[in-house]
């Protein structure tokens, strides 16, 4: 039983049937056929064949539901038929029921913390997480034993909740009267909605069921075309009865959707934008520090109005360097020539206004720029740690700009770079062979040989993309490429897929079973740094877009990057801004159904509480670290669920750094601050349950933030004895705040503090 417990999947897969077999233990039905209308889970599908139609313990298998229209007939009389039908609005699969007459669903729906829960429907209640825990349960049960099966915490039950109160709303629209259909859609109309693609497989559920979400989407005027070939029978009935005229009319009755108000207008947002990108510091190393001026960039770029282009402007011809970024980022290209004279131009250099200069020609795309460009690198040697810290930043920007601008011309300065010997160009070496590969200089060949074998540094992923680019651009150049790719090994793992595309694109045949290995080991395995793990995962999904622009290759090739639906949405959904467009990249390039997320940015936050509440809640949502932080400035009562089942499911994400002293990601800053802020019990709850994780991330933000609750005493006593001194810090710091520990006094501080008072005697 213990074994079965700790390997539920592997239980149902091997063991069930087997103590199923055992005389009494399973009460069997006439009905064995499993046919649900819809693609089953891999797991629901085992245990369904298994058990059929019969009975274990307290739990009875429903393999089959009645078509469409029978099973909306039988659900305005209520009861079972319409709770199973609530479920399958819901986003959930019924499968059973138990002795007592509960359905029990499987969720697969819009809301990724429901996935693959196990839930009642009336009442509302998680059971189990997966098909395998509730096959141990029924063991046990059987057994007359206690399960010992965590219950999934509070983000999965407030997931249910909602979900099974949507379906109870979707099911007005089916059902009710058209008074219900007007307050319904009424109520319905400033939720967020994210419809799924259409399952296309037969065998294995690859995405949401979509059968609840199309609902929504029909009364909102949404468009069914895509679904009339899905592989779920269910979802195929719907969008042809959908189609009839009655349920035509009964759509028309929608009131139209009325957008959130938001507090300023796009003239008054974009000068509060400009406002904190002029507040924060020009360059920042700390990871947090560059995704906070990164996330108000793109905040100015997609909210941004262009009346403000002339102050803009103005300020930039007077040398402002902020301005010349937001200039950049507003893609306008008034100054350009104006920013080619000032590079151009001789006497001495502003090195922040050069970096300013070049990165904006960059964002404008100004290949008319290039000769001032490489004039500028040319005279700008950096031949001592003088110079290389006064313009080693400069002459990082202008060897990624020629790169990224396309300059031929500049190649043999670059492979100059590249063969350079001294210590002040070796950090920007990697970024020397990506502008050369960008270029595909044939020449730069044995340079970038050199390069990845010097025993100096890590292979970097940059100088494997140039000898892939270079390679594939000229056929000459293969048979050493490859030849040069082959020696590479023990690699990190971003540079272990990126070694493995460039060889496909050389023309070798690579692995299926290799290339999946790496990407995952990219994809999940986290880096020592913040920053480490976004580039490795940046360029695991940079590696994939490069192999899906090959020609038609082998099957095992391209069924390389199998992501499901989830995977998609977890990907698009980063507030990594680097790993998010990446994969979006990725996605697009293999012409996946991959969602579109929805940005909350600081400036553009709507007004009302209930708008918020959706906002955080959103599976869509990017940037909601803003939204928790707006919620707890309200101290409104009804956001302590939301934040709370929020905080929940970012502690249960992995780490995102093996270096223990590492700063956390600043989301899971922000939401325990905004959590600690409530200080109600519930809330409290979710952060005592944080600071017992095994995430040192969570735990060392949890004790850094935690509120006055005397609960937490103890649990920060305790951490006093960790051997990670950031975490015994962290809590000795909370527990004199809480008062529960004296301030520490240095003994020499004691002596100095006394000395001013031995000369007042």
């Amino acid at each position: 039983m213990l074994r079965a417990a700790a390997a539920p999947a592997l239980f149902l897969e091997r063991g069930f049937a087997r103590f199923l077999a055992r005389p009494g233990m399973l009460r069997r039905s006439k009905s064995t056929s499993v046919d649900l209308g819809v693609v089953l889970p891999k797991d629901l599908a085992r245990l369904l064949d298994t058990v059929g139609g019969g009975a274990v313990a307290d739990f009875r298998g429903r393999p089959t539901l009645p078509r469409l229209g029978p099973l909306l007939t039988a659900a305005r009389k209520g009861g079972a038929a319409r709770e199973r039908l609530v479920a399958l609005l819901a986003g959930a699969i019924p499968f059973g029921e138990t002795t007592d007459g509960e359905v029990l669903a499987y969720f697969h729906g819009e809301d990724p913390a429901a996935t693959a829960v196990i839930a009642t429907v009336d009442p509302p209640q998680v059971v189990c997480r997966g098909a395998g825990e509730l096959a141990v349960i029924c063991m046990m049960h059987a057994l007359n034993a206690e399960p010992p099966v965590p219950v999934p915490g509070i983000a999965e039950e407030g997931a249910v909740r909602l979900a099974i109160e949507r379906g109870e709303a979707r099911a007005a629209l089916l059902l009710g009267a058209d008074a219900d259909v007007r307050a319904t859609m009424r109520a319905l109309a400033g939720r967020t909605l994210d419809v799924p693609p259409p399952e296309t497989r037969a065998d294995v559920r690859s995405s949401p069921l979509a059968f609840g979400a199309l609902v929504e989407s029909f009364f909102r005027g949404g468009d069914l075309a895509a679904h009339a070939s899905s592989a779920d029978a269910l979802v195929r009935e719907l969008a042809l009865l959908l189609a009839k005229p009655e349920y035509a009319r009964r759509a028309a009755l929608a009131p139209k959707p009325r957008r959130a108000s938001a507090a300023n207008d796009a003239l008054t947002t974009t000068r509060l934008i400009v406002d904190r990108i002029d507040a924060l510091p020009p360059a920042a190393e700390a990871f947090g520090a560059v995704q906070e001026r990164e996330e108000t960039l793109l905040a100015l770029a997609a909210l941004g109005d262009r009346a403000v282009l002339p102050e803009l402007r103005t300020r930039a011809i007077g040398g402002d360097p902020q301005a010349l970024e937001m200039l950049g980022v507003l893609g306008d290209r008034e100054l350009t020539l104006h920013a080619t004279e000032l590079l151009a131009a001789e006497g001495r250099r502003v090195p922040a206004l050069d970096v300013a200069l070049v990165r904006m020609l960059v964002a404008v795309g100004a290949t008319e720029a290039c000769p001032a460009l490489r004039r500028l690198l040319e005279t700008s040697p950096l031949t001592g740690w003088r110079q290389g810290l006064e313009r080693g930043v400069v002459v990082r920007e202008l060897v990624v700009a020629l790169g990224e601008l396309g300059d031929r011309s500049a190649a043999p300065l670059l492979v100059t770079i590249l063969e350079s010997k001294s210590q002040e160009y070796r950090a920007m070496l990697p970024l020397a062979a990506y502008s050369l590969g960008q270029l595909e200089h044939e020449p730069a060949l044995a340079a970038l040989e050199r390069f990845v074998l010097s025993p100096k540094d890590a292979v970097a992923c940059e100088a494997i993309w140039a000898i892939g680019a270079i390679g594939r651009a000229h056929a000459a150049a293969r048979p050493r490429a490859a030849a040069l790719l082959e020696l590479l090994r023990g690699l990190e793992p971003g540079a272990e897929v990126t070694r493995l595309v460039a060889l496909a694109k050389v023309g070798q045949e690579i692995k299926e079973r290799d290339l999946r290995a790496a990407i995952d080991r990219a994809l999940v395995e986290p880096g020592f740094r913040q920053d480490e793990t976004s580039r490795r995962r940046a360029w695991a999904f940079r590696a994939l877009e490069d192999l899906a622009a090959q020609p038609p290759p082998p099957r095992s090739r391209r069924s390389a990057l199998v992501f499901d639906y989830e995977a998609m949405r977890y990907w698009v959904t980063r507030d990594d801004h680097r790993v998010r467009c990446a994969a979006e990249r990725a996605f697009a390039a293999f012409r996946l159904p991959a969602p579109k997320a929805r940005p909350y940015f600081a400036f553009a936050l709507p007004d009302d509480v209930d708008a918020l509440l959706e906002a955080v809640r959103d599976p869509l949502g990017i940037f909601k670290h803003n939204v928790a932080t707006r919620l707890a400035a309200l101290d409104d009562r009804r956001a302590v669920r939301a934040l709370a089942e929020a905080t929940a499911r970012l502690f249960a994400a992995p780490a995102t750094s093996t270096y223990e002293y590492d700063d956390a990601p600043p989301p899971l800053v922000a939401f325990v601050r905004a959590l600690a802020k409530v200080n109600d019990q519930e809330s409290n709850g979710v952060l005592l349950e944080g600071l017992r994780s095994q995430n040192h991330q969570v735990r060392a933000v949890v004790a850094e933030n935690a509120p006055d609750d005397a609960r937490f005493v103890p649990e920060l006593m305790e951490m006093l004895g960790d051997p990670r001194s950031f975490l015994r810090s962290r809590a000795e710091k909370s527990l004199t705040t809480l008062g529960a520990i004296q301030p520490h006094v240095e003994p020499m501080t004691t002596e100095l503090m006394a000395v001013p008072q031995r000369l007042q005697g």
